[in-house]
């Protein structure tokens, strides 16, 4: 049912590995500096899940002969492990102190990449349950966000200096 979406899901685990490749590599390059800063590990664990997400999108969409209630399901489920890893991973953040976040950024937080992307897998899980197989198309916005998402967590825990 969802052949025709092999090219997208090549594109998008193609993308999404490379990714986390160059993740892997940033991560060994400033290994000491991540270690010793619980900001900016939790940073690169976030943009580690971010970049995982296109990757499973990838594997499930390419699996044979799925009927769209099971992929919704598997998407409902992949989008609640993504939102929860996501939640997990920013817990070191909070506990370092950032009491002098505004409500600006408390607004922000929620509505970054991160969160957005986790409500569109959802969106695209429930619609696919409900046995509609344009939820698929949902999951292209997703999965772009989740890429742009995962660049710019790279990005600022990058340029961070806790120093």
């Amino acid at each position: 049912m969802f052949a025709d979406w092999g090219s997208f899901a090549q594109v998008a685990g193609g993308a999404s590995g490379a990714l986390i490749g160059l993740l892997f590599v940033a991560v060994s390059l400033n290994r000491d500096r991540i270690a010793q800063h619980p900001t900016l590990h939790a940073g690169a664990l976030q943009t580690l899940i971010m970049f995982m997400l296109p990757l499973l999108i990838a594997v499930l969409l390419v699996t044979p002969r799925q009927p769209s209630w099971l992929l919704g399901v598997e998407i409902l489920v992949l989008g609640s492990a993504h939102g929860l890893a996501l939640v997990l991973a920013a817990r070191p953040k909070h506990k370092a102190g950032n009491e002098e976040h505004s409500r600006t950024g408390r607004l922000l937080e929620y509505t970054s990449p991160n969160t957005v992307t986790t409500v569109i897998v959802l969106a695209a899980g429930a619609i696919l349950v409900s046995g509609h197989v344009a939820g698929a198309y949902v999951l292209v916005p997703a999965v772009v966000l989740a890429l742009i998402g995962g660049v710019v967590n790279a990005w600022m825990f990058l340029i961070d200096d806790t120093d």
